[in-house]
């Protein structure tokens, strides 16, 4: 009886582990001030006007559509900017310079320990972003002779091509993502990302269930020759 209680344990730990790894996932998105959130774990997206350009005085940022020039918002996400008409169609200009904004969410140490981070990003013109204070991801290179930035950037991270990464750097309490949108061309300004922070995988979850299943169906089988005799 003991050997089957042992067995029996060890494979619900395991379903169990599983099911907390999949419950740990906490997803990033892009959205407004004031606006619902699309289901996201970090907070609406600030603008940051003392360390931007543009110092509007308020951290108030609005979503803004990307119409057709914009590649489409990334999953539940929108692009956001510290002004409603720096969208494509738009009336405002936004100079050329740095536009600020962040975005907050928290995390057990358990979480910071196990977890890794993926995000997309779309920006016009390009961003930069930090995690903590730590660069995660580099803006596109200046205007040059290979990148004209005749629309955004050419190379990405740029409005046109979405650009996925993977980062690290987590922290338990409160983790600080910070997105430095770089005008350099005039003209529109906006960002937008997607992304996810989830425990390592180790192993793979098909074999965790695998491995969990047949030490119940072993249990079962045990306790089964014990009701026989």
């Amino acid at each position: 009886m003991t050997k089957i209680r042992t067995i029996t344990a060890v494979a619900l730990c395991i379903l169990g582990l599983q099911a907390a790894a999949k419950a740990d996932t906490i997803l990033l998105s892009s959205y407004a001030t004031g606006t619902t959130n699309p289901g996201a774990g970090n907070t609406a997206t600030f603008y940051v006007p003392t360390a931007s350009t543009v110092n509007t005085a308020v951290d108030t940022t609005y979503n803004v559509s990307p119409g057709t020039t914009w590649h489409p918002a990334i999953g539940n996400s929108s692009y956001v900017s510290y002004n409603p008409n720096t969208a494509p169609g738009g009336s405002v200009v936004a100079p050329n310079g740095d536009y600020v904004y962040r975005s907050y969410f928290d995390l057990s140490a358990e979480q910071a320990a196990s977890s890794m981070g993926t995000m997309t990003v779309l920006a016009d013109d390009t961003v930069a972003i930090t995690l903590n204070g730590n660069l995660i991801l580099a803006a596109a290179a200046p205007m040059g002779p290979a990148d004209s930035y005749s629309h955004c950037a050419e190379t990405g991270p740029n409005c046109l091509t979405p650009t996925t990464f993977d980062f690290a750097g987590l922290v338990a309490g409160q983790n600080v993502l910070t997105f430095d949108v770089k005008q350099v061309n005039l003209v529109n300004e906006g960002l937008d990302y997607s992304g996810a922070i989830s425990a390592v995988a180790v192993p793979e979850p098909a074999s965790i269930a695998l491995l969990g299943s047949g030490l119940l169906g072993i249990a079962g089988f045990y306790r089964r020759r014990l009701n026989l005799n």
